[in-house]
């Protein structure tokens, strides 16, 4: 029994360390697409104006607003690690066609969103299969340490990355660079293949999924659909704040291509503190007083964007510290809301009511974006404005949007059971 149990526990150290590995390496595209300014002047380069360079930040999201749940179920029949690995080859080639998409020229953009929008839908599929997966052979007890490690090995992978491509490609890159950039992030996603391969996992007593029973049993959890609700109308009027940021020292300030890369790798440094500090603020603090402070730290730091206008080197400096505020406050708020969701999720479904939480916030966020694309392309709001000698920009106005929004969500905080508890329900922390 003895030996029996060490080589259990033998075989799970070694399965987690394949993993983190695998996240190392297959996440340094999803951040590139989603949370860099790398894709943002790679589209500038093919023609994209700040409406269409800001919707190539809100595909991915997109993509997992409307295809989570049926991916799950996907995923379910054909095996988690099949899943994982053919999704991963796929998104490979989806990476690979995108960076070779001036080729269309005059219709280069467009091929870049086709290609967004394919690697956005094959890592849909990932995401559905890989929490399942990671359930082969991760205890329950380690889960809390595994999130925490693995969290901060592939964001500190996705900083140093970007830190180094900013250092690397000059005030004016060329557009081979970022074509190298994004063929390199392509390359590291076949990484995550090998090593997710070398994980031997047993799925042969995996259940079958009702997926119409299983989204009745979501639907009827209050308190979960509640809190989702929530958390998609926070990241809505919170989650654009970055790409817009990054879109305004590009095409505003005229900030230098490297510096914007820098700025942007020194901001996901922040969600790597804040992932660090995650577990043992909610602890000493509480998912509530966690939730509420993140809630405030989003509204004031939008306030402090708007309120701030100004060029040159104390202006970026001040924008990168909000930054890596607003980073660490992500985190943070990734940290607890994932803490929340699985706790409020019934055991008996979990995978379904999972998907269903992740497509919320994944609406939240895909939708910030979109909605801000189309602010930014429709001319509704002037250029330039003033308030006596303190000029602003339609950036500035979306900033105080941004913070008045998120004030306003305040309202939904009646309806998250860690906020607000009301009756008997099931939760398991």
């Amino acid at each position: 029994m003895k030996t029996s149990q060490n080589g259990q526990e033998e075989y799970s150290h070694k399965s987690r360390k394949l993993a983190i590995l695998s996240a190392c390496f297959g996440s340094v595209s999803a951040i590139m697409i989603q949370d860099s300014a790398v894709i943002i002047l790679f589209a500038g380069m093919l023609g994209a104006d700040s409406m269409l360079s800001m919707i190539t930040t809100a595909l991915f999201g997109v993509m997992n607003c409307f295809f989570l749940l049926p991916a799950a179920y996907f995923v379910a029949r054909i095996g988690y690690k099949l899943s994982i690995i053919r999704s991963t080859q796929l998104g490979a080639l989806a990476v690979i066609a995108l960076a070779f998409t001036p080729l269309l020229a005059p219709f280069a953009k467009y091929g870049m969103i086709i290609c967004l929008i394919c690697f956005g839908a094959l890592m849909t599929i990932y995401v559905a299969a890989w929490f399942p997966f990671l359930d082969e052979f991760l205890p329950k007890k380690d889960r809390s340490r595994f999130f925490g490690m693995l969290r901060f090995s592939w964001q500190s992978c996705c900083v140093a990355f970007f830190f180094v491509c900013g250092l690397v490609m000059g005030k004016t890159p060329d557009l081979w660079v970022l074509q190298t950039i994004i063929v390199i992030t392509a390359i590291a996603l076949l990484g995550r293949v090998y090593f997710v391969n070398k994980i031997d996992v047993n799925e042969a007593d995996r259940k079958p999924l009702n997926f119409r029973y299983g989204l009745e049993l979501v639907l009827a959890n209050k308190p979960l659909v509640g809190f989702s609700v929530y958390l998609a109308f926070l990241y809505l009027a919170a989650q654009g704040t970055m790409p817009l940021t990054y879109i305004y020292l590009k095409n505003y300030v005229h900030t230098p291509d490297n510096v914007v890369v820098i700025i942007s790798s020194l901001a996901l440094s922040g969600t790597i503190i804040g992932f660090l500090c995650a577990g043992r603020m909610i602890s000493r603090l509480g998912v509530k007083k966690m939730l509420l402070s993140v809630h405030l730290a989003f509204a004031l730091i939008n306030f402090m964007l708007f309120a701030f206008s100004g060029s040159g080197t104390a202006s970026l400096v001040i924008i990168t510290i909000l930054l890596v505020f607003y980073g660490f406050f992500v985190a943070i708020s990734s940290v607890a809301a994932s803490s929340e969701m699985m706790a409020l999720a019934n055991p008996d479904n979990k995978a379904l009511a999972m998907a269903f939480c992740v497509s919320m916030c994944s609406a939240g966020l895909g939708g910030a974006r979109l909605l801000s694309s189309v602010i930014i392309g429709s001319g509704v709001l002037a250029p330039e404005w003033s308030i006596g000698t303190m000029k602003f920009s339609m950036f500035h106005t979306m900033y105080l949007g941004y913070g008045l929004g998120i004030l306003f969500v305040c309202v939904l905080l009646v309806i998250v059971p860690a906020i607000f508890p009301k009756g008997e329900y099931h939760y398991v922390p």
